[in-house]
């Protein structure tokens, strides 16, 4: 069992934890997925954690058509955002890996597709589709974006002033990622988000849902409770180009400022360069370097470092390169950073390793409430 965690804690907020759990291979996907839950709920408590202060927990599998009724039977009653995504852990050869965040002294209201947390300051907001109905990856993704923005109008909120982040997971990637875009494009056209005003963090990558039909799915966080200013749009134009320069709409990071520490979102990022084009094609090893290059230069924009990172998912096209890969970024990012390490293609094949992140530290502004 890979079982590492990392926590951030300030004089004045609520205390974060960060877990990442990879079991070695069982008899079978139960079997596996019990120990690893077993193992996760029975160690929280010397991290000072439980299952009341879970908050997200997301599930990658390696056969999520089959294996997510079983994992949804043994969640049963869970007040907690579940995400559960199609994507082989390569680490250890697992059926599953687990990443969950906790927040202390929160409390939780809706459902584990629908979660609200409810703090003192802020009441985020976690958004899933259990079921869609479109046939096709734009008819899909429109109707993701959709379904959000109605739920969020139940809140008083939008999607361009109050989605923080957001992670798309499309079925065969390299054949129906472009509906998935086209779609994005058109929806955040229609709703005020454009280069002039900004887009959301996102990473859209391979991974299937456990109905083979659905070609797209979403999951997202969002604060109603924002105010102007708050969030901060992490640019590092040196580095790496915008992503309208070919075609996409996404930002490649959000600093989301409280008045105690600031939350930093990193977006899905490969190995690119100021112009959009692709740097060391064929060479995974050059391409991990260059993409961490960039998720450092990112967070600098925002006057973070690359220490700060408290957890990260690692994206690779082929599992075989999961050693050399995970011990160039171990090695820039500490070995016992929570990290989980998957298959999932990225949307462009020349793309070998798509890392993304999450970071926190205590640059906060006394102009806004701290996270408490």
């Amino acid at each position: 069992m890979i079982f590492s965690h990392s926590n951030f804690n300030s004089a004045t907020g609520i205390r974060e934890d960060f877990f990442a759990i990879t079991p070695r291979p069982g008899i079978d996907f139960a079997a596996e997925v019990s120990t690893l839950l077993a193992e996760y709920e029975q160690r929280l408590p010397e991290f000072g954690c439980s299952l009341a202060s879970e908050m997200f927990l997301r599930f990658h599998l390696s056969d999520v058509t089959t294996q997510s009724p079983v994992l949804q039977k043994l969640l049963t009653n869970r007040q907690v955002f579940v995400s559960i995504v199609g994507q082989q852990p390569t680490e250890t050869g697992s059926r599953v890996a687990l990443e969950a965040w906790h927040w202390s002294n929160a409390a939780k209201s809706g459902t584990s597709n629908q979660l609200q947390i409810s703090l003192q300051n802020y009441q985020p907001l976690w958004f899933n589709l259990p079921q869609c109905s479109s046939q096709g990856s734009f008819d899909q993704t429109a109707e993701e974006f959709a379904c959000l923005k109605d739920f969020l109008a139940q809140h008083n909120a939008n999607i361009k002033d109050h989605t923080v982040r957001t992670w798309l997971y499309c079925r065969d990637v390299d054949n129906n990622y472009a509906g998935l875009v086209d779609a994005r494009n058109k929806f955040f056209a229609r709703n005020g988000l454009t280069a002039d005003t900004h887009f959301i963090a996102s990473t859209g990558i391979e991974g299937q849902s456990s109905d083979v039909h659905r070609l797209v799915q979403m999951d997202s966080l969002s604060y109603p409770d924002l105010q102007a200013g708050q969030m901060f749009y992490l640019t590092a134009p040196e580095m790496l180009s915008p992503t309208t320069i070919y075609g996409v709409s996404f930002e490649r990071g959000t600093r989301l400022i409280f008045g105690d520490r600031s939350h930093y979102f990193i977006s899905g990022t490969a190995s690119i360069d100021k112009a959009g084009m692709v740097v060391h094609v064929g060479d995974v090893r050059k391409q991990t370097m260059r993409m961490l290059d960039n998720i450092e230069a990112l967070l600098q924009s925002g006057d973070a470092k690359i220490s700060d990172i408290v957890c990260g998912t690692l994206y690779l096209r082929d599992p075989a390169d999961s050693a050399q890969v995970l011990n160039i970024v171990r090695q820039r990012l500490g070995r016992t950073l929570p990290l989980v390490t998957v298959k999932a293609p990225v949307c462009r094949p020349a793309w070998l390793v798509e890392l993304e992140c999450i970071a926190i530290n205590n640059k906060g502004n006394a102009n806004y409430a701290d996270l408490k």
